[in-house]
């Protein structure tokens, strides 16, 4: 098992230029320099400035003593973009389709999702059993990875695509992969599409 953290960040759109420039260049450098560091995404929405990363780590000490050069990096990059951080989280990764980071994959797709412990395990399950399986038949998926935080009984699944026309396409589908997992009382509470502005490529192990 692997682990994640996830930043939610709000910042103005014509910032985006500027937020691609100092995580390319300054974010990524520094996190590939953290202890553990498996790589990450970062996403954004180039209509509202809406932005959200994911960093992976390679066991759960790793995650935990990484939070100081995390808090770090995200005070340096936000204060430059002049961006907001709404919220940080951790997570289990629950599973994943292979590699951490694809190079191919140009948009993502996040479900988030909450409901019950009993439902949120079931939902677990079916990721594995169905969603994932399902998945993979969606036009232009390149992969994926879902996060569990059993503390909060929250789930986040993200599927990779690769291109913005295969991320729509996709739409009528992943609606109903998503209903199966709905049906095990779990529910789907936001449901965002953005594009990929960057990408950690540190080699990682696969599970």
């Amino acid at each position: 098992m692997f682990y994640a953290r996830r930043t939610v960040t709000k910042a103005s759109p014509d910032r985006l230029d500027t937020a691609i420039k100092i995580v390319q260049e300054q974010v990524i450098p520094a996190a590939q320099g953290i202890p553990g560091f498996m790589g990450g995404y970062w996403l954004a929405d180039r209509g509202t400035g809406d932005g959200v990363s994911f960093t992976f780590f390679d066991n759960k000490e790793a995650l935990e003593t990484s939070r100081p050069a995390a808090d770090q990096i995200r005070t340096d990059a936000t204060q430059a973009i002049g961006a907001e951080v709404v919220s940080v989280d951790h997570f289990d990764v629950l599973a994943n389709t292979g590699e951490k980071v694809h190079e191919t994959a140009t948009h993502a797709r996040l479900a988030e999702t909450s409901g019950s412990a009993d439902a949120v395990e079931t939902a677990a399950k079916q990721i594995k059993e169905n969603v994932i399986p399902a998945a993979r038949q969606l036009p232009g998926f390149q992969g994926g990875f879902w996060l569990i935080n059993r503390d909060s009984n929250q789930a986040t699944g993200v599927t990779l695509f690769d291109s913005a026309s295969s991320l729509e396409a996709s739409l009528a589908p992943a609606e109903k992969i998503r209903s199966a997992t709905n049906d095990a009382g779990a529910m789907v509470v936001e449901f965002r599409h953005y594009e990929i502005i960057a990408r950690a490529l540190t080699p990682v192990k696969s599970t």
